[in-house]
């Protein structure tokens, strides 16, 4: 293939990051496009991460700074791909910034990393999220912990954690796991408790999830060291009372129904794909699940069809390890259809 060829990377998370470093490294051309200023995707909203409590900022300054050592190497920040089409081995793209400013490129090659939503947690009208103030989604307690972090806000003393909100639940959400809540609400709680040891920390759970090194015993930690209450069964109600929250459930392992209050309770929702994402699947003509998740070619784990390859949440939740793991991936495909003249 030509000197001149190059990958498309659409989404600049920690998946299209690892992609363009790796391609970079290897001296391949790519642009890395992101419709947000800043790189990092999710990870940039986290505060602290699993299973070694490290700081996930630190992570995506690294990862920055190589990337920018790189020459070959083009990032479009506050950019959106409006279109792209496929004619003779090549992938016309269109797209527009956040200045007005509109734009066209070619690639051999295209890596979809767009990432993950949340699931709309108003939908279970009985927690109370989007009308208590004290109720939120597992990203937005990340930045209540940043907040403190940065001395910008106080801690709640008395958190509750609520696990499988919309995954595992035919009736309302999705009936598959979403794999990550788990491990990132454990981390969560064990992050409040490292930040403030006096405070309280219930995870509601039907049960826990640790597949992976170190894992479980993570998990335990939280539980055992840093005194994490897990409470086995899922609740029922919040309510607000005397400006506190109620959260009432029953303990399934002692079958009796109890309530605690609370000042915060954070909803561990379901992950879903991003609109982009189905954007891009229709555009491209790519297979995906029946919600939405970009769907791999048998026998490979990263491609989605003749040239073109996904990492990240896009395919499905995966923890940041996961993420970066995929991008390196499908950056190994690319330079792979490269090193033989781009013939699949």
């Amino acid at each position: 293939m030509s000197e001149k060829a190059t990958a498309l990377i659409i989404g600049g998370g920690i998946a299209g990051m690892e992609a363009a470093l790796k391609l970079g490294q290897g001296g391949y051309r790519a642009v890395l496009a992101e419709k947000d200023h800043s790189l990092g995707g999710t990870v940039s909203k986290l505060c602290s991460s699993f299973p070694r409590w490290e700081d996930p900022q630190d992570l995506l300054r690294l990862k920055e700074q190589q990337l920018q050592s790189l020459e070959t190497i083009s990032i479009l920040r506050d950019t959106e791909i409006t279109g792209i089409e496929k004619k003779k081995g090549t992938f016309h793209a269109t797209w527009k910034n956040s200045s007005g400013e509109e734009g066209a490129l070619n690639a051999q090659a295209v890596i979809v990393a767009t990432g993950f939503d949340l699931f709309d947690a108003s939908i279970y009208g009985e927690y109370g999220y989007g009308i208590y103030p004290g109720v939120v989604n597992s990203l937005e307690f990340e930045q209540v912990l940043k907040d403190h972090t940065d001395g910008k806000a106080a801690l709640p003393r008395n958190i509750a954690f609520f696990k499988c909100v919309g995954s595992r639940d035919r009736s309302k959400g999705h009936p598959y796991c979403s794999k990550i809540c788990c491990m990132y609400t454990a981390k969560q709680a064990g992050t409040a408790k490292n930040l403030s040891p006096e405070s309280k920390c219930y995870v509601f759970y039907m049960d826990y999830r640790a597949a992976g090194k170190e894992y479980e015993e993570f998990v335990r930690s939280v539980i055992e060291e840093k005194q994490v209450r897990y409470v086995r069964g899922r609740p029922s109600k919040v309510v607000m009372e005397k400006g506190q929250l109620l959260v009432r459930f029953e303990d399934t392992l002692i079958g009796a129904p109890m309530e605690v209050a609370v000042d915060m309770v954070v909803l561990a929702s379901a992950v879903i794909p991003k609109p982009a994402t189905r954007r891009l699947a229709e555009m491209l003509g790519l297979k995906t699940d029946e919600y939405g998740f970009i769907e791999a070619e048998y026998g490979s784990a990263v491609k989605a069809q003749e040239n073109i390859f996904f990492a990240g949440g896009c395919g499905f939740a995966v923890e940041t390890i996961g993420a970066s793991a995929q991008g390196a991936a499908a950056a190994a495909e690319v330079m792979a259809l490269f090193n033989k003249g781009g013939k699949p």
